[in-house]
């Protein structure tokens, strides 16, 4: 064998390691871009909806405030980019309260009301838009991770952080109207 037949057996071998390290550097940048993309998004779009509820005028019956609240942040969590299957609402309330749901007219509930314990006089509510999808490596397709994991050896791409058994991606906004 020459010299030659030698070096293009280690240009081989060369090239098929730089080529699993890249493919999985650009898998990794890939599968944790769109988790990220998520979350900001749920972030934004909720803050957006938050905003749009403040328009709503407050001088109605407070059933038809609460349901105008409603149609409002509905609205404008269904005019986003995201598709419906990358969306869910149906979050936990923020924390300790008497936070009520917000009555779903379109078919989920994007957040939670209460009255302000802060100022009760004053008779505002606090807005609580909130925006969530699990984001598991197996389950059904509404509740799998979009690009699916790469698992080699004995990590997997991307390790995402769980709680209770499920990773869950959410971006929420809390107002007062």
């Amino acid at each position: 064998m020459s010299s030659r037949q030698h070096q293009l057996g280690a240009v081989a071998i060369e090239f098929a390691a730089l080529f699993v390290s890249f493919f999985v550097t650009f898998y990794a940048i890939l599968a944790y871009s769109l988790p990220l993309l998520l979350t900001l998004s749920f972030k934004e779009i909720s803050a957006d909806a938050a905003r749009a509820a403040i328009k709503v005028d407050p001088a109605q019956a407070p059933a038809d405030y609460v349901a105008a609240i409603d149609r409002e942040v509905s609205r404008v969590v269904e005019a986003s980019w995201l598709p419906a299957q990358w969306r869910n609402g149906d979050c936990p309330p923020p924390g300790p309260g008497s936070w009520q749901r917000l009555p779903a007219t379109s078919g989920t509930a994007y957040g939670h009301l209460r009255l302000d314990d802060s100022r009760p006089e004053d008779g505002r509510l606090l807005l609580h838009v909130c925006l969530q999808r699990k984001y598991n490596r197996d389950g059904p397709a509404s509740e799998a991770m979009i690009i699916p994991p790469l698992r080699l050896l004995s990590f997997s791409i991307p390790d995402l952080p769980e709680h209770d058994g499920e990773t869950v991606l959410r971006g929420r906004t809390v107002i007062r109207l």
